[in-house]
């Protein structure tokens, strides 16, 4: 149909998607998959910065997604934001309760610490996550 500026519009012919909430949600789960993966193998390929791109477009509307939180704050690393990926990083402490996740968000913390140019937080944390994982290794070989 075209409209009175001479410009057509169309409608969608797909329902908008409504969340438990009530709020409508713009990204599908398998339009939500989708740009991770594409996001994740821009990542793979040394592309990091549209990764991030991808990755802020789904984070906007999937904030409480572990997963994709986890990508975004590496994504945000490999950028050198490293106030941003803080940000997503303390989403993540409080969105994340698995005692496996506690190492790899400590490491990622050092490094995002390091790109916001706090060296002596990141240089504290890094040898405290290298001596936790020394004491999980030997627990985990016997």
């Amino acid at each position: 149909m075209t409209g009175p500026d001479k410009v057509q519009h169309v409608a969608s012919a797909q329902p908008a998607i409504v969340s438990e909430t009530g709020a409508v949600e713009l990204i599908s789960g398998p339009e939500r998959d989708l740009l991770c993966v594409l996001s994740y193998a821009h990542l793979a390929c040394g592309q990091s910065a549209k990764s991030v791109a991808l990755l802020r477009l789904v984070a906007h509307e999937q904030s409480q997604d572990i997963g994709l939180l986890r990508i975004l704050a590496y994504a945000l690393i490999s950028e050198r934001l490293g106030d941003e990926a803080l940000s997503v990083l303390d989403q993540l402490v409080k969105l994340d309760d698995e005692p496996s996740s506690c190492l790899p968000l400590m490491l990622m913390r050092s490094h995002a610490l390091r790109h916001a140019g706090r060296m002596t937080e990141a240089r504290a944390l890094f040898k405290r996550y290298v001596l936790l994982r020394g004491s999980t290794a030997v627990i985990e070989q016997q």
